[in-house]
């Protein structure tokens, strides 16, 4: 159930919790077996269109039951009676059926209700009257909201609209200050890495420091590999070229998040990888 849940519902939702489990405390309810609720005559027109959208005869509704329970010969979790204007909920089902069914069962319902012109106070009342006669119902309310709500990213962007243009300055002075701290890296790198006065003096350093400051671990391996090179006959590498190919890979991936950064197409990319992901998934 992936439709988008209008903020009322949440509402009615929260406060028929607060009500089912004083009721439920307040009770004990949980030996009635059909339960009708009453639709106000004004409601009545929109919950028959309601009815109509769960199949024929509400088979949209019928539940899978456990294996030890008995054969019931009406499987539906609710029906509509409609000379009484009635909407009645099996709870004798309900308590039978697998946690499967009832989940798919009462989001079904629960779907088309919200999105149905029933009033919040009918809708209410509903969720009260099952809440209040089992609360297992309140329990399972929870996960079918949370499983239809989605993110709102037109209005998060509408109230980050005033703030995106410091965003945008810091996001500027980021890709600047990464710019030139892989400058500054690289031009130590390759001054360990050919200059062997500094590297002499690097190295006594860092016996006091640790590894030598602002020198890259692709730096130091280079150059362990261009050493352990020299006392093999013919197989020479050139430190520059090895220490290219290290880099190369992080300058590429760098080169692109900048230029998708600074030419304003970094919404395309995220749009891509939303669309990826949500191929995976």
């Amino acid at each position: 159930m992936k439709s988008r849940v209008p903020v009322l519902f949440l509402f009615i939702l929260i406060f028929s919790l607060c009500i089912g489990a004083v009721g439920v405390f307040a009770a004990d309810t949980s030996n009635l077996d059909l339960k009708s609720i009453m639709i106000p005559q004004g409601d009545k027109k929109y919950m028959k269109d309601v009815w109509l959208k769960m199949g024929t005869d509400g088979e949209y509704l019928k539940l899978q039951f456990k294996a030890n329970a008995d054969i019931i010969s009406d499987t539906r979790l609710l029906n509509y009676d409609d000379s009484k204007n009635a909407v009645v909920f099996n709870n004798s089902n309900f308590n039978a059926a697998t946690d499967k069914s009832r989940k798919n069962a009462l989001g079904i319902f629960i779907e088309e209700l919200q999105k149905s012109p029933v009033s919040a106070q009918t809708q209410q009342i509903i969720i009260d009257t099952m809440s209040s006669v089992n609360s297992q119902v309140s329990i399972l309310l929870i996960p079918l909201v949370m499983d239809s709500t989605t993110a709102d990213v037109f209005t998060a962007m509408k109230w980050l609209n005033p703030i995106l243009p410091v965003v945008r300055v810091i996001f500027g002075m980021g890709a600047i200050l990464i710019s030139l701290l892989l400058i500054g890296s690289s031009i130590m790198d390759l001054v360990y890495i050919g200059l062997p006065i500094a590297r002499e003096s690097m190295d006594t350093r860092s016996e006091k420091n640790g590894k030598p400051r602002f020198v890259s671990n692709d730096a130091l391996s280079v150059v362990k590999e261009t050493e352990a090179s020299l006392g093999t006959s013919g197989a020479y590498k050139n430190a520059y070229l090895l220490y290219l190919k290290r880099r190369a890979l992080t300058y590429i991936i760098l080169a692109i998040c900048l230029l998708y950064l600074i030419s304003g197409e970094l919404g395309g990319l995220i749009a891509w990888i939303l669309k990826l992901g949500s191929g995976v998934v």
